[in-house]
């Protein structure tokens, strides 16, 4: 009857945690956004120039590290090339993602316009205009292509629950000597 009462406490507690993870006080998420702002744009860019520079050669690697932590502690990298969804990207003909605009919400997190820039065959190149949801995550901007900040946040707080846990049981052993 217990842990029938913790699964749904463990998934309030968990939606809690979102909204506390992607809001807070007006002063606290504009502080973040002034003082980084420049930073964060910087990294984004960045990041996503790399993805494209490696993601063209086939090195699939570098989506696997733009995951949040909950999947990597989940997913192997071989069954993370092996999903469906990610076989089923190319980027054989992507030359570079480029930043047009970035809208930061409370720091946690930024809309990112790019154009997804394409070379053909016959060197003609294409752009297509797309807008993606980044991530700050660990003090890194990611771009996860299966993973999600809810899945992330359940994640934590069974890994709270687990540590608050082990060390309740580590004191009752102390306090029965």
């Amino acid at each position: 009857m217990i842990m029938r009462n913790r699964i749904p406490l463990a998934a309030m507690i968990a939606v809690a945690a979102l909204w506390a993870g992607c809001s807070s006080d007006d002063e606290t998420a504009t502080r973040r956004t002034d003082a980084n702002r420049d930073a964060d744009e910087q990294q984004i860019r960045a990041i996503l120039h790399e993805t494209a520079r490696r993601w063209r050669y086939a090195d699939v690697a570098v989506l696997y590290e733009q995951e949040f932590e909950y999947l990597l502690n989940d997913m192997t990298y071989d069954e993370y090339i092996d999903h469906q969804k990610i076989k089923n990207l190319e980027a054989d003909t992507v030359e570079d993602f480029v930043v047009k605009d970035i809208e930061f919400f409370e720091g946690d997190s930024a809309h990112v316009a790019v154009d997804v820039v394409f070379v053909g065959p016959t060197g003609d190149t294409t752009r297509l205009p797309q807008t993606w949801i980044m991530f700050l995550h660990r003090g890194r901007w990611i771009r996860p292509s299966l993973s999600g900040p809810q899945g992330q946040a359940y994640w934590e707080n069974l890994r709270r629950a687990a540590d608050s846990a082990a060390a309740a049981e580590e004191n009752l052993g102390k306090d029965d000597w």
